[in-house]
């Protein structure tokens, strides 16, 4: 039991050690973004390069998890509190996000099949056959 309230202590405080950090990264570099974002990417890159172990955030970030839905409460309150605003400019909100997300299908698409013809089976069977002639000579 004590060992599992150390776990969790020392999972949040990473974890907002890392949100802080967001936010103080945000008000250096004032392009919009918001710290949380700023801290995610924090996190993630402290995570792919190891500077932070998962076993130390495992813990507290299961915790958040598991009670992500009530965290959305609020935001959907604020939707529900606004509906006649966003309603009233859903032509404005709407083309945008239908237009961005279009294009972010069509770029991810064109990366995907690029990605995949490049490590395709077809182009190893060549690179394979080039090397059997080259070996032939």
């Amino acid at each position: 039991m004590k060992q599992n309230i150390i776990n969790l202590l020392r999972s949040l405080a990473i974890l907002y050690a890392i949100l802080y950090l967001g936010i103080f990264l945000q008000y250096l570099i004032p392009i919009g973004v918001p710290g949380s974002i700023w801290g995610l990417l924090i996190l993630f890159l402290c995570l792919t390069s190891q500077l932070i172990k998962v076993e130390w955030i495992a813990f507290g970030s299961s915790l958040l998890i598991r009670y992500m839905a009530l965290l959305f409460v609020p935001v959907s309150v604020g939707i529900i509190k606004y509906a006649d605003l966003l309603l009233a400019n859903a032509k404005q909100l709407l083309i945008p996000n239908i237009i961005s997300t279009m294009l972010s299908l069509v770029v991810i698409g064109l990366m995907a099949d690029y990605l995949f013809e490049r490590h395709s089976i077809r182009k190893l069977r060549r690179k394979i056959e080039r090397k059997r002639i080259k070996q032939r000579r």
